[in-house]
């Protein structure tokens, strides 16, 4: 089966971006650990080896992964008396390159599971980059100089959308598991994740989510899937990834059949998680659980 394959567009900005959120050696503040253990980590099967140990860094507010092999979801299930049967499948961000596992992660799922809502972090796989912190600046270095004159450059990731196909499989196989209700399974997926997502929707049924939140991806993406659910897109205007200022995706969405809403914040840049302080973008965490509410509301 042939997997959809949307791509990012990077221009030097926005992969100078991902070189500072990446490499920890050369630039203070990011510190090599000990990959962390999860306690309700759940393995997905990807058919190859794991192959080298994934690097793990903290940063101030956030915890970074690259060189992913091997594909799990982390689950964060609400107290018994909070659930609500929902569930979402929250999909971080990070070019391919790296996974931004707390920011758009492990903080988006404790939010949905105070809410009652279950939510599933998925750590997906993502291209090879060299282990050494060094030799991997020096190929980030190397991908910049290639772009020269503001030329994009774009970077893919098939086997996460393979990944995310497989968990919602998952999802919807062990629903009892987790007391699911399989009408009411939905996916966040932020940066990369987004496109992850929507990778995932233009593959169609039977596993394809219930809903969808499609968190500063890139505006311009094509439509093509013919059964489209309820999508929310969020972006800043400021936004140094995204170069399609019509924002013209709810449109094309709507133009197919499906129902959007766009949420357009003055500032709060690219990577603001559920809101960055100080920007019209700390608004989103309310935004998104208000759309939420009326997503996984039981129908009567």
């Amino acid at each position: 089966m042939k997997i959809a394959n949307h791509k990012w567009k990077l221009t030097v900005a926005g992969l100078t971006a991902l070189v500072l959120a990446a490499c920890s050696a050369p630039i203070p503040g990011f510190e090599r650990v000990e990959r962390p253990e999860f306690a309700a980590a759940i393995p997905l099967p990807s058919g190859e080896d794991a192959g080298e140990d994934e690097q793990w860094y903290r940063t101030k507010d956030n915890l970074v992964v690259r060189n992913v092999r091997q594909p799990e979801l982390i689950a964060f299930l609400p107290e018994p008396e909070k659930a609500t049967g929902a569930a979402v499948l929250v999909l971080p961000g990070g070019a391919f390159q790296i996974l931004s596992m707390s920011t758009e992660g492990t903080e988006v799922a404790e939010l949905l599971a105070d809410r009652g809502i279950a939510a599933f972090v998925l750590k997906y796989r993502l291209n090879e980059t060299p282990g050494n912190d060094l030799l991997f600046a020096a190929k980030m270095a190397g991908m910049l100089s290639s772009i020269g004159d503001g030329a994009p450059i774009e970077v893919s990731e098939p086997r996460a959308t393979a990944d995310a196909l497989a968990a919602l499989r998952l999802l919807d196989e062990d629903a009892e598991r987790w007391s699911l209700d399989r009408a009411r399974i939905g996916m966040i997926g932020f940066s990369a994740g987004a496109m992850t997502a929507l990778n995932v929707v233009e593959e169609g049924k039977p596993w394809g989510p219930d809903f969808l939140g499609y968190i500063y991806g890139p505006m311009d993406a094509a439509v093509i899937a013919d059964t489209l659910p309820p999508m929310l897109a969020a972006i800043a205007r400021d936004d140094e990834l995204i170069h399609d200022r019509t924002f013209s995706l709810p449109q094309s969405w709507r133009e197919k059949g499906g129902e959007a809403e766009l949420l357009v914040y003055e500032d709060g840049g690219h990577g603001f998680g559920l809101g960055k302080t100080g920007t019209d973008s700390a608004r989103f965490e309310e935004d998104l659980l208000q759309w939420l509410s009326l997503q996984v509301a039981p129908a009567e």
